[in-house]
């Protein structure tokens, strides 16, 4: 998350002015974006988490389509409006293509098994963590 930021601020500080939208965008999807999805098939996001990553995305796209928190664009409406997707539904995309991988497998796997994996015993007091394959 923190890349993230620091990616999306420095094309902001950088190239925001001097660039047009369009060439901006594509440093966004070849640069800011692949960046930030390394491995995002694997993560558990939380509620709090996942507003924060929009949060971030809307930090650059919003400006970029010429808006401001004032205008009251709702994110959707900027995103239709730059044509682009969401990362949050990328993710979610990576997911389901990660677990259709899986379900591809052979049964002698070991990413298979410890996704099949169920530990003997009690667990811990408390609400159970969330877990990657609750989330698809």
């Amino acid at each position: 998350m923190a890349k993230f930021l620091q990616l999306i601020g420095t094309v902001k500080r950088t190239i925001f002015r001097k660039v047009r939208t369009e060439t901006i965008l594509k440093i966004y999807n070849t640069l800011i974006v692949p960046t930030f999805l390394y491995g995002s098939e694997n993560w558990t996001l939380t509620a709090s988490q996942r507003r924060r990553i929009e949060g971030a995305e809307m930090k650059l796209l919003r400006p970029l389509a010429g808006y401001t928190l004032h205008d009251h664009k709702t994110k959707d409406f900027i995103r239709r409006d730059l044509k682009i997707t969401g990362i949050l539904d990328r993710i979610d995309e990576y997911r389901l293509n990660w677990h259709l991988h899986f379900q591809r497998m052979p049964q002698n796997r070991i990413s298979l098994k410890s996704y099949h994996y169920r530990p003997q015993g009690r667990r811990t007091n408390g609400r159970p963590k969330k877990r990657w394959r609750e989330q698809l």
